[in-house]
Parts: C-alpha cells; sequence; structure tokens
C-alpha cells in the first residue's frame, strides 16, 4: 500500500492558521526532538530546551499572522529558537554575574517578580555614567572581552578596566537588596 506523502511545513501552518489546531500538533512533533536536541547544545541543559521548545511554539503562535505564505518556515522556527536559547544564556549571565544566589527561581519567578527585576536592572544601569554603562553594557549583555571594548570605545584598556570594576561595583550596591536574605 503506496504512503500519502507528509504536508509541507508551510502548507500546516497555512492550515493551522485557518483553524486546523491539528496541524500545529503535528508540527510540535515533527520539531520538538530536533529542536530540542538543537537547543540543548546551546544551553547544555535538556530540561531547559525542553521548556524553550515549548516557548518557541507558543511565540510560533503568538506572532502566526507575522508569516507570509510562500515563505519556508523552518528557519523561522529556528530563529524563534535561537533568539529564545540567547535571551536565556544572557539572562543566566546576568543573574549569575548579579548578587543572587538563587539565580534560577528567580529566572523561573512569576512574570510579574521578572518584570520588576528587568525594570530595576534597567534602572540600575541607567544610573551609572555613561562611560560605565557602556562598559559594563558591552561586557555583560554584548559578550565584549575588554579589549573589543577598548577598541569600541577607543578608550585605552587601563581606562575601560577601570570603568568596569567601578560600574559594576556601583551595579552590585544598587541591586543588593535583590539577594535572599541569609
Amino acid at each position: 500500500m503506496p504512503v500519502a506523502p507528509q504536508p509541507s511545513d508551510e502548507a500546516l501552518f497555512a492550515a493551522y492558521r485557518t483553524g486546523d489546531a491539528a496541524a500545529l500538533e503535528i508540527l510540535f512533533r515533527r520539531y520538538q526532538l530536533p529542536l530540542g536536541r538543537h537547543l540543548a547544545r546551546i544551553l547544555d541543559d535538556p530540561a531547559t530546551a525542553e521548556d524553550l521548545v515549548v516557548e518557541t511554539f507558543l511565540r510560533l503562535h503568538r506572532h502566526r499572522e507575522r508569516w507570509r505564505e510562500g515563505t519556508p518556515l523552518r528557519p523561522w522556527i529556528f530563529a524563534i529558537a535561537r533568539n529564545l536559547a540567547r535571551n536565556r544564556l544572557r539572562a543566566r549571565r546576568l543573574w549569575g554575574w548579579l548578587p543572587l544566589t538563587e539565580a534560577q527561581e528567580t529566572v523561573a519567578a512569576p512574570p510579574a517578580m521578572r518584570d520588576e527585576i528587568q525594570q530595576r536592572v534597567a534602572a540600575a544601569f541607567a544610573a551609572l555614567p555613561p562611560a560605565q554603562r557602556e562598559a559594563c553594557s558591552l561586557r555583560l549583555l554584548g559578550e565584549l572581552s575588554i579589549g573589543e571594548i577598548a577598541r569600541v570605545t577607543r578608550a585605552p584598556l587601563g581606562t575601560v578596566k577601570s570603568r568596569l570594576f567601578h560600574g559594576l561595583r556601583r551595579l552590585r550596591v544598587m541591586l543588593a537588596d535583590l539577594a535572599p536574605e541569609e
């Protein structure tokens, strides 16, 4: 008995957009393992990778109207997953740097709490002098080395080190109350 050809990703997503919920489920099952393996390699954390696979499809659902028919769906799915993974890695780096010993609990906190913390961190960055803010942002969020920061800002290496030292120290002081009680 001949096997019926599988519908393309694009055909399934088009069907989903017109109301066929089963089509998204088929897409999810199709991408769950390869996307999970890819994210697990990036994050070095299979449990978080599983969470981000689900989040990827949630984003796909939320932004389904942005997809243009005739464009490939696979690169869009992987781009969404990649951006979520990068954001998670950036958050880990920032939480690891902040005086928070319970970083995982904070990342998994309710959205309102995460929003409050993000606002506090943004306000702390904004309170830094511009040169320190730039150096700290390039280091913590841009992942640039001290040498790369010196090239970007056209400042001597010693100046960059000083800006980072003083900026990071100020950020720790301004955000110290976020650390859990011991």
